[in-house]
């Protein structure tokens, strides 16, 4: 229980210090968030189907 305490506080502490960001700065942070991890996951995907033998 005290985990999800401490989420719900991280989650109430990080949303109350992004709205303090302009919408273009909030863009632009989850925008390269997102392509961060669609890179991360794409690089994954390929090493998994084309070197540990995934879906062929």
């Amino acid at each position: 229980m005290k985990k999800r305490t401490n989420l719900v506080i991280g989650s109430i502490l990080i949303g109350w210090i992004l709205s303090l960001l302009p919408l273009i700065a909030k863009l632009f942070i989850f925008t390269g968030l997102a392509v961060y991890l669609f890179f991360k996951y794409d690089e994954w995907s390929y090493n998994y189907e084309h070197k540990v033998g995934g879906a062929e």
